[in-house]
């Protein structure tokens, strides 16, 4: 297994604000590029899209908040805008997500779009990473996605540790890749964490 310094017990470094904008919006184009995708799917390609950017440019797209659970990484706020919960959408300042969704065995699919997708909230790169991820992923099943994102170091980390219960906050800086600077490059983001946009 990859060695690394994790965040431990004095919590985690990178306080990063969820964008529940861009997470609407990531969501909307997912719809779009895959439509049909399940809650499981999304919150693995979010998972998988933001821990690509952080590691490529400095950065995740959504600063998604992430947990361990025993099923995989999950992007917290999605999922619960996906379930449609109160909460979630009030914070989004939405009544709804603006995707028709549909209930299938207790798993919600993100059938089709409502609407276009605002992309002067993304970066090119937000857009050329997530793409490139459908690409990679898009066709792995559940088993797939289930077998990839337990090998991560940030998740296999949080779900050992995990002080009880059946979940676990994933750290950032458990997400980058190994390289000589990896300390350097936390210690200079964690002073500013909370103001990225």
């Amino acid at each position: 297994m990859r060695q690394s310094v994790p965040a431990g017990s004095n919590g985690p470094k990178l306080k990063f604000k969820p964008k529940l904008d861009k997470i609407v919006e990531l969501l909307l184009y997912l719809a779009h590029k895959h439509p049909n995708s399940d809650q499981y799917q999304a919150v693995k390609f979010m998972y998988l899209a933001d821990r690509e950017h952080f590691n490529k440019f400095g950065r995740p797209i959504t600063f998604e908040t992430y947990y361990a659970l025993d099923y995989g990484p999950v992007a917290t706020n999605a999922l619960d805008l996906i379930k449609g919960k109160f909460y979630a959408l009030k914070a989004a300042g939405i009544s709804g997500l603006p995707i028709e969704l549909e209930r299938r065995d207790n798993i919600i699919i993100l059938s089709h779009p409502l609407r276009a997708v605002d992309y002067d909230i993304f970066s090119r790169s937000d857009i050329h990473v997530f793409d490139d991820i459908l690409k990679r992923y898009g066709d792995k099943s559940f088993d797939d996605l289930y077998r990839i994102t337990h090998k991560h170091f940030a998740y296999d980390y949080a779900w050992k540790n995990r002080k009880q219960g059946n979940r676990a906050l994933m750290y950032y800086e458990d997400m980058l890749d190994e390289n000589p600077k990896k300390s350097i490059i936390i210690n200079e983001l964690e002073l500013i964490a909370e103001n990225m946009k």
